[in-house]
């Protein structure tokens, strides 16, 4: 098909057009196979649909479910409740994390809705992340904590983006772009406590600070540190912290907001809030570690739910085997079923033989059997779960076999890294009511 064709048929009949202009209205059918043999035909389209969407039978709505296989499901009012139980515990600001795609949930969806919450900013951990967030209208303050390069720093500016710095490098590069601009630069100053990972040491901080309040084309919206969350350390961290914003305040420099505490530090002593947090993973329904996650002080809600179909269902002899390198070897009468989601769509292969899914409330395990596109589960001697039912993979339930947190305690993973692992290309639906949850199990 030409480029202008193309075009065209997007234009008049959207996707469904453009499939239907190859080789008639299915490139696949066969020539002189009645659009009645095909089940395509006008009465069967949905009403008002263009022509071309007559003859294929394709429709937005058909196309838009065939490729919700897998699908995730967002509880925005989930979300909302947990920044509200933030709030109440901490009494200060809340700084929404919305890296990492939103730790999996979606980015410009979640930053939206916290902007709506009414956080006082959103912080990314990629300044991409931060111009996304623009272009998709969102106005609130975003801090990025993420690098940049001098070659941004007109960027950064012309997207209101409040940059963390670390050295005068960074100063220097924002304070030519303002400069140039003809506004002014905000920034975070990030001092090093005791992380080694970015920031300026806490030593060298004072001089930092005292170059950026010298610069009339630099204004200091706030200073950050990110704590171990080691207990004992967290506190020396806190106190060198506290010093550091102590000898600003002292030359009569004003740092704004100082923040350390990130969901980790929710369930410490009270004086660790300061003057705003930083809450990630715990907005999202999951606590920091096994220790909060059993205590469950706060009632957490998780927000996202996992699901895909199930594709196949065989009986398999013993002696047979099953996937790559006949990874599972059958000794025994075994019913197993294909799931349509795999590695590639971020289900962990770590879950094979120690996970579990739910099928119309009912757990199944995972065989150790996880490969690119595909999860096999085995149905011991169920014969009800058919091609086309629903699997959970991961239930927004707390307590659930199949909860995020629940699966990694069993495979010995993380739900920070199995939910931000999950791919940004899969759909998401996004809602402010309860998300459907599978009545039994867990």
């Amino acid at each position: 098909m030409k480029r202008r064709e193309f075009m065209r048929d997007l234009e008049r009949g959207g996707v469904a057009a453009v499939l239907a202009s190859f080789g008639g209205a299915t490139g696949c059918r066969k020539a002189g196979k009645s659009a009645a043999a095909s089940g395509a035909t006008a009465g069967t389209a949905a009403a008002g649909a263009p022509a071309s969407e007559a003859k294929s039978g394709i429709t937005p709505r058909t196309l838009l479910k065939a490729t919700r296989d897998p699908h995730i499901e967002v509880d925005l009012g989930a979300i909302g409740r947990n920044l509200e139980r933030v709030r109440a515990r901490t009494n200060v600001p809340v700084m929404g994390v919305v890296k990492a795609n939103a730790y999996g949930h979606g980015l410009v969806e979640v930053g939206r809705f916290l902007e709506s919450a009414g956080v006082a900013a959103l912080m990314t951990g990629k300044l991409d992340e931060a111009v996304r967030l623009r272009e998709a209208g969102v106005r609130c303050p975003i801090a990025n904590f993420g690098p940049f390069g001098p070659a941004d720093a007109e960027e950064i500016l012309r997207r209101g983006v409040r940059q963390v710095v670390a050295t005068d490098g960074d100063l220097a590069a924002l304070d030519a772009a303002a400069a140039k601009a003809g506004v002014a630069a905000g920034i975070d100053i990030h001092v090093d406590t005791g992380m080694n990972r970015a920031g300026v040491p806490a030593g060298e901080a004072l001089p930092l600070i005292e170059s950026a309040a010298s610069l009339p084309r630099i204004r200091i919206e706030g200073i950050s540190t990110a704590l171990t969350e080691d207990p004992e350390f967290d506190r020396e961290q806190l106190r060198v912290f506290v010093e550091v914003c102590e000898a600003a305040k002292a030359r009569g420099i004003d740092c704004g907001p100082r923040h350390a505490a990130s969901s980790g530090a929710l369930f410490g002593a009270d004086d660790v809030f300061l003057d705003m947090v930083r809450p990630g993973i715990a907005l999202y329904g999951y606590y920091p570690n096994a220790r909060t996650m059993r205590e469950d002080s706060l009632g957490l809600e998780p927000a996202l739910r996992l699901t895909a179909t199930i594709t196949f269902v065989r009986d398999v002899e013993p002696g047979e085997s099953l996937s790559y390198l006949r990874a599972v070897r059958i000794d025994r009468p075994t019913r197993v079923a294909t799931v349509g989601i795999g590695y590639s769509d971020g289900y962990p292969p770590m879950l094979g033989g120690k996970g579990v899914v739910l099928v119309d409330g009912r757990a199944f395990p995972v065989l150790l059997a996880v490969t690119s596109n595909h999860v096999m589960i085995d149905l011991g001697d169920d014969r009800t779960v058919r091609v086309g039912d629903e699997v959970v993979l991961v239930e927004n339930r707390r307590g659930s076999e199949a909860a995020a947190d629940s699966l990694a305690v069993a495979s010995g993973g993380s739900d920070y890294k199995f939910l931000i692992g999950l791919n940004p290309l899969l759909p998401r639906t996004y809602r402010e009511g309860p998300i459907r949850s599978a009545s039994t199990s867990g």
